[in-house]
């Protein structure tokens, strides 16, 4: 035990408090101060729960046993628990600890997970004394602002590269610069991959494996490659039927997965941007399994801007990924740094 410290069960240094907010009986309810769920911001009402900050946990439903602190002022849906420090406990620090608890070993229920605070409060935790505490919210808040500010970094060089190209090329839809038009079928060749086996792909890259383009981006990682290049990939089955992902070197693609290549010469990064934002998600058939033929993306009209024109977009993207490249290094390694120190401060 850290010097100083001593154990106590969770439920000595925090209480609960419930919320009976439905979001069906207030519908019609606005107002000034925020109420939140498990995925965020719901609305503003009229009136809240908590003067002060408070911590909250996803206790029913998808994402059961999340942590967070909330703002004063402000309330939870019923669907969340609401934490309260005790004396001598700073309320950072306690969301600090319940973020490094195993909460999830306590969910029950199958169709509608569930986790109680009368079972996570009998956790034994090592509980500092106030000033280390503070030191220890310090060192961790310093850390969690390095990776939200690199997270930020990444949403604004997104944005930039979609700026860069609805300022080069406008709307590929709406065609609002007046290039010259073609069907994707007579610019481009569309073809899915092969089918695998589960127990060919691996969870992590390692020598010899490549990455393995699915529906949705890379499933996994593959024992054998079928293209080497670099191509914009369109996802044609599953939840996020109609995304485009660009696989550069040496890759696997399964049927899912439709490559896309040139029958005319085009930049392969020009091409990415302009499927991404023709938003072909938009021609999925189906609800249970969305799907996207091959045969209504090829009578999609393409923009053709000239060859050059693609390839200057392409070298202003091609430095904002380099930057992006640096960011998420950074990125990896406070996140690596910031589970390392809380793996020292509560384990």
């Amino acid at each position: 035990m850290k010097h100083d410290w001593e154990y106590k069960k969770l439920g000595e240094i925090c209480d609960k408090g419930s919320s009976n907010i439905s979001l069906n009986k207030i519908e019609d309810n606005i107002g000034e101060y925020a109420l939140f769920g498990a995925s965020g911001y719901v609305k503003g009402i009229d009136f809240y729960h908590n003067e002060n900050p408070y911590i909250g946990i996803v206790k029913d439903g998808s994402g059961c046993g999340r942590v967070n602190i909330y703002p004063a002022k402000s309330s939870l849906v019923g669907t969340m628990q609401y934490i309260y420090p005790k004396q001598n406990c700073d309320i950072k620090f306690l969301m600090y600890l319940l973020q490094s608890l195993d909460l999830s070993s306590l969910v029950t229920g199958a169709a509608i997970p569930h986790i109680y605070f009368k079972d996570y409060s009998k956790f034994s935790i090592p509980v500092p004394p106030l000033p280390t505490q503070q030191s220890i919210v310090s060192e961790l808040d310093s850390l969690s602002k390095i990776i939200a500010d690199c997270k930020v970094t990444l949403k604004d060089y997104d944005a930039l590269e979609q700026s860069i190209f609805y300022d080069m090329f406008g709307d590929p839809v709406k065609n609002d610069k007046g290039w010259e038009v073609k069907k994707i079928e007579d610019v481009y060749s569309l073809k899915a991959g092969k089918t695998i086996k589960a127990n060919e792909l691996s969870e992590e890259p390692s020598e010899g494996l490549y990455p393995c383009f699915g529906g949705n981006g890379i499933r996994g990682y593959i024992a054998k490659k079928s293209h080497c290049g670099s191509y914009p990939i369109i996802g044609r089955q599953g939840a996020l039927c109609g995304n485009v992902n660009f696989a550069e070197g040496e890759f696997y693609a399964t049927e899912h997965a439709v490559v896309v290549s040139n029958k005319i010469e085009c930049n392969p990064l020009f091409s990415y941007f302009l499927l991404t934002n023709m938003k072909l998600e938009r021609l999925a058939k189906g609800v249970a399994q969305p799907g996207l033929s091959v045969a209504s993306v090829n009578e999609e009209n393409s923009i053709l801007p000239p060859l050059p024109l693609q390839q200057q977009f392409a070298s202003k993207i091609e430095a904002i990924e380099k930057m992006k490249s640096e960011t998420k290094k950074a990125l990896q390694e406070a996140e690596t740094l910031f589970n390392a120190r809380m793996d020292y401060w509560f384990n």
